[in-house]
């Protein structure tokens, strides 16, 4: 087993480990030489879940519980880290371990309605990118405003919601990553919140053509 498998292992004894894999920005493909290394487990015979900053890492560990109520957009689970939903969609490269008796249920995870998913994740990012402007016009975080931005503007050309971002907001969204905390990222205070707008928008018509479809006389 790799170091970090060893080191999850010897913080929670008597848990066992279900999945292991790279979250945050590496996730995105958005990291560089300053960027956390963000590492996202589940575990079992484990409740709750929590995180923990280890110096080189941030990990966020979940129950199995915990996460697949995550993944479903469950209520109980909060908007930063239902937004956060979408990291398990790069994990034929951020994968560090994954337990053989969790194969199944990870297939289930990723086997997801793309439509009803980027919803529910449009809902949780609105969520908290509102939270987060509202206390600071300008934090890093916004970043992932743009990023699904573009993936819904990727959604709409192919049915899929995958981490793919389109263009002009893959522009926008490494700009401003690179430079949130310079006075160049002054110029996105405004656009931030409207795409945040777009967004909400955006999930209101689909939801209402989706109760439309059902009202509609046979």
């Amino acid at each position: 087993m790799n170091d970090i498998y060893k080191m999850v292992e010897g913080i929670f004894p008597g848990t066992t480990i279900l999945l292991i894999y790279y979250s945050g920005s590496i996730a995105y493909g958005l990291n560089d030489e300053f960027s956390d290394k963000d590492i996202t487990v589940v575990l079992d015979n484990f409740k709750g879940n929590m995180q923990l900053d280890l110096g080189a890492y941030d990990f966020f560990v979940f129950s199995k519980e915990r996460f697949i109520q995550r993944q479903q957009f469950d209520e109980s689970i909060i908007a930063y880290h239902k937004a956060a939903a979408d990291d398990i969609m790069n994990l034929n490269e951020t994968l560090i371990y994954i337990n053989p008796d969790f194969q199944e249920t990870l297939d289930q995870l990723l086997n997801f309605d793309h439509k009803a998913f980027m919803l529910n994740h449009i809902a949780s990012e609105v969520e908290y990118g509102r939270m987060r402007y509202n206390i600071k016009k300008i934090l890093k975080s916004h970043y992932h405003v743009f990023r699904i931005r573009g993936m819904v503007d990727h959604f709409d050309k192919t049915g899929k919601y995958e981490l793919i971002v389109e263009e002009p907001w893959k522009s926008k969204m490494i700009d401003f990553k690179n430079h949130w905390n310079t006075e160049d990222a002054k110029k996105y205070e405004d656009e931030i919140l409207e795409q945040l707008d777009y967004l909400e928008n955006y999930r209101n018509e689909m939801m209402q053509d989706e109760l439309g479809k059902y009202s509609e006389p046979i």
